[in-house]
């Protein structure tokens, strides 16, 4: 395996296939106590609440948008929530402020170091977030119970029964738009305006799924520049100025030109990623089977949508109104990677990087307090052992609620078959094999000592073979967040046009905080994957190579696949 150095900054990718069947002292974070105990009545959350017995389902965004009272709802509560009071613990500024900056205690949970609260390139990553996203939901929850005994026409009752059933939505960035619209949906992305279809008629409102607008006060708190500068959270800006616009379109276009590549990864995280620690986190691990997760599955969609914006960089990502829609599919992801994988769970590891309340190469497991959420309001704090069941929040998501296995399975087929190329049978038993014969090739562009391997394996008898691009480097790589765009064939020279390019078959993101200082002693390494079969295929169809041979796409690769890597 060969290392790509760039002036000091190490990248390794290589291509594989894999078969596929149809210094310091390590610190202790566990805290058995798990209570803050500086102040009274904390912040308990606990979802929103269940009427009558019956859970309530997440819905994908555009599935509530179909139900006219709880679309209305949801925005009108939105646009009141980002309006709260910001001294107010459970405010759209305060609970969007405990991802990253301003790095202030949050619900009196005390800070070690300056950093965001969240778990990052971490064990903890999925459930952490978790109750992240309940909190959220929670606050809004309450929100739109106001707003519908608020109606004092003829629907009063109609919004009332809509409002208790209310769940925060998901955005379904993997499968194929339910409306035949485009992926990013234009109700997030249109207008910093929307009209809604009200009871007593039309009206128009900021859109508060377009952008999150911030105070004088709140910029005054941020030390990084642009971030100090924009009035409102941008998604990818025209510029790194104090008057940039967001580019919407474009974001709309990367997200579309990427997405059979986030069908096929989760896929293949459904089946070749039995073990949570594998399936969870970023970070790399030796000797580990496999390269992607859910980690770096979500880093894709973050650098996509953020690309030098807010979404992209982990300090301010929180404050964007569709980093909760995006938290809530990796949630529901989650949720389905738990149905089919039941016996697998969060494991002891050390923390690569740490966060507010951890300590880098602190011990955590399934007992680690999830700081800052409080389970009650007595100080007691959730654990990754009691977040694993989400119908104790109050919710459940339609591929799962009231379903088998082979129903679940049955459920993400029709989804996600279509835009993956693969289907859900059984567990595919992964093998990776090594060719004795590994074809040395040049990343082009990048420098003369980089190289990408290829790692054959020829199909046997009711086998298929699945051809893999691995990622492996320094997340610290670039001292900020940057993106690596895989190509199969010719690219545009141009750097602004390499995550919509006709030949691009991925862009994967490496995410990190506004800086991330180099160490060259410590690095933390990170891993992802960009599959390669789908487009293999449709080349095949094209009659330009015969993928049953694997060394003639062994060599196909080899004179046709290029990288690049460019920040953001």
């Amino acid at each position: 395996m060969s290392v790509t150095t760039i002036a000091v900054l190490p990248f390794l990718i290589w291509i594989c296939s894999i078969l596929g069947i149809a210094g310091a002292p390590v610190e202790d974070n566990r805290d058995t106590q798990g209570k803050a105990r500086r102040q009274a009545n904390f912040f308990a959350i606990t979802g929103a609440p269940v009427i009558n017995g019956q859970i309530p389902q997440r819905l994908e965004i555009r599935q509530l948008q179909k139900n006219q009272p709880q679309w209305n709802l949801y925005l009108l509560a939105l646009n009141r929530f980002q309006r709260m009071d910001h001294s107010d613990v459970r405010s759209y500024y305060q609970l969007s402020g405990i991802h990253g900056r301003p790095f202030t205690e949050w619900d009196g949970v005390p800070l070690i170091q300056d950093m965001g609260y969240c778990s990052h390139t971490s064990n903890l990553f999925a459930t952490w977030h978790r109750p992240y996203v309940v909190a959220f939901e929670q606050v809004l929850y309450e929100i739109v119970q106001e707003v519908a005994t608020s109606i004092v026409n003829d629907t009063k009752e109609e919004y009332k029964t809509a409002a208790l059933t209310f769940r925060h939505p998901y955005w379904d960035w993997a499968a194929p738009a339910s409306d035949g619209g485009p992926i990013l949906p234009a109700s997030i992305s249109g207008s910093a305006f929307i009209v809604l279809r009200l009871p007593n008629g039309s009206s128009t409102i900021e859109n508060p799924l377009y952008q999150y607008t911030f105070a004088t006060s709140d910029l005054s708190s941020f030390p990084d520049s642009p971030f100090n500068e924009w009035k409102e959270t941008l998604r990818y800006p025209s510029k790194q100025t104090a008057t940039a616009s967001s580019q919407n379109k474009l974001v709309g276009e990367q997200i579309a030109q990427s997405q059979d590549s986030y069908a096929q990864r989760f896929m293949n995280l459904l089946q070749a990623y039995p073990r949570f620690a594998n399936f969870s986190s970023s970070a790399w691990t030796p000797n580990s089977p496999g390269y992607d997760s859910l980690e770096s599955l979500h880093n894709q969609i973050h650098g996509l949508i953020g690309n030098g914006g807010h979404m992209a960089i982990i300090d301010y990502a929180g404050f964007d109104p569709l980093f909760w829609l995006h938290h809530a599919n990796i949630d529901r992801l989650l949720a389905i990677w738990q149905a089919l994988h039941p016996s697998s769970y969060v494991e002891p590891s050390n923390e690569p990087i740490g966060s507010a309340v951890i300590a880098q190469g602190a011990r955590t497991d399934v007992d680690t307090p999830l700081k800052p959420f409080h389970s009650d309001s007595n100080g007691d704090f959730w654990t990754s052992a009691t977040v694993a069941n989400i119908t104790s929040f109050g919710y459940s998501y339609p591929e799962i609620q009231g379903k088998s296995v082979s129903q679940i399975k049955a459920a993400v087929n029709a989804l996600y078959a279509s835009s993956s190329g693969v289907t859900i049978t059984r567990r595919r038993n992964v093998q990776g094999q090594n060719d004795p014969n590994i074809a040395p090739l040049v990343a082009a562009g990048l420098s003369s000592e980089a190289s990408v391997e290829i790692l054959p394996s020829p199909p046997a008898t009711g086998n298929y073979t699945e051809w893999l691009t691995n990622i492996r480097v320094a997340k610290d790589a670039m001292e900020q967040t940057f993106f690596i765009h895989i190509f199969l064939g010719d690219f545009n020279p141009d750097p602004k046009t390499w995550s919509i390019d006709r030949n691009l078959v991925g862009t994967h993101a490496i995410m990190t905080p506004y800086v991330m200082k180099r160490d060259p002693l410590q690095s933390t390494i990170v891993t992802g994957q960009i599959p390669l079969t789908r487009t293999l295929r449709a080349h095949e169809q094209n009659a330009l190579l015969d993928m049953k041979d694997a060394g003639k796409t062994t060599e196909y690769l080899t004179r046709h696949l290029h990288w690049r890597v460019t920040t953001v």
